[in-house]
């Protein structure tokens, strides 16, 4: 029987949208649309239930289509088949992200959910949602090995190292997967030690942002992840990326040295550079913590014939 742990703010409300488009046959005057929806994770927003019922609608349409969905979804299944680490699950329901890559399989539309950070949500994630409680207080810190977090990044950057995308982006994936790498040896997470063993000697004035650095470290390979997917998407008319804020912004600027131009951007007021927010951290903790403001995403329905 798998735990379902209960994630605090799994995914949140969306507060960027960009389209960018790339001419695919000319003489036919064809174009791929990557339609990218930038994430705040804060699911307490009232943004959220108008947000997701639009998204669900655009799921529908895209099936009539045969768009693509490439989707940062920790509460579906990933791509490789994983929905969890050890006996633990995760329970993200709510937000406009929570269960779209299962939606939109049961809609018969193609996804890819470039989602692997299973154990780093169940491990750490209570531990950013509780900054004041013992780690040994939770079941998952307390049962799952530092080890499980490692072989879960390094299976990823290994994954990553066999892409093969042509020149510009297999660069790309060679440093990432470097820089990466680098900074998993430094953290130390290969030891017999569990999450919460590893974290009770943290520094208590840094806590909080040593637990977000364990989060976030690796977050490029969220974004090769998403750039192998569109990569992949050689016939598709439109493709929508919904994912974190920070990894749309990295997708967008690939994008662009690909040749896509960017055809419509939109972001909320004031964004940066308050927008800081990790996997599943769900509080503001001093005055610098200001939520963005969501966007109008319906700005996107002129794009969808």
């Amino acid at each position: 029987m798998i735990l379902l742990l209960a994630c605090n703010s799994g995914f949140g409300y969306f507060y960027h949208v960009c389209v960018m488009r790339k001419a695919m046959n000319k003489q036919a005057n064809t174009h791929q649309l990557v339609v990218c929806l930038g994430d705040y994770h804060l699911k307490s927003h009232p943004a959220n239930k108008s947000q997701r019922v639009y998204v669900e609608s655009l799921l529908k349409r895209c099936a009539g289509i045969k768009g693509k969905l490439i989707v940062e979804d920790l509460s579906s299944v990933s791509n490789d088949g994983r929905m969890g680490c050890c006996n633990f699950g995760i329970n993200c329901s709510e937000g406009v992200l929570g269960k779209l890559a299962d939606k939109a399989r049961s809609l018969g539309v193609a996804v890819d959910n470039v989602e692997y950070r299973y154990c780093r949500v169940a491990g750490v994630g209570p531990l950013l949602s509780n900054i004041k409680a013992n780690p040994q207080s939770f079941r998952s810190s307390a049962t799952i090995a530092t080890s499980s977090l490692h072989k879960e990044v390094a299976d990823e950057i290994e994954k990553i190292k066999k892409y093969d995308d042509g020149k510009l982006l297999n660069d790309l994936y060679k440093h990432t997967a470097s820089g990466v790498s680098a900074a998993l040896s430094k953290i130390g997470f290969k030891g017999k030690a569990t999450v919460a063993q590893y974290c009770v000697p943290l520094q208590r004035k840094e806590y909080r942002q040593e637990l977000e650095k364990l989060c976030i470290f690796d977050s490029a390979l969220i974004d090769m992840n998403i750039m192998h997917s569109i990569a992949a998407c050689g016939s598709e008319p439109i493709i929508f990326v919904l994912a974190g804020g920070s990894h749309i912004e990295q997708v967008s600027s690939v994008l662009k040295r690909m040749g896509y131009e960017s055809v419509v951007t939109a972001s909320a007021p004031a964004a940066a550079p308050a927008v800081k927010k990790v996997l599943n951290s769900d509080s503001a903790d001093g005055c610098s913590d200001v939520h963005p403001q969501p966007v109008d995403i319906t700005i996107i329905d002129k794009f969808i014939r």
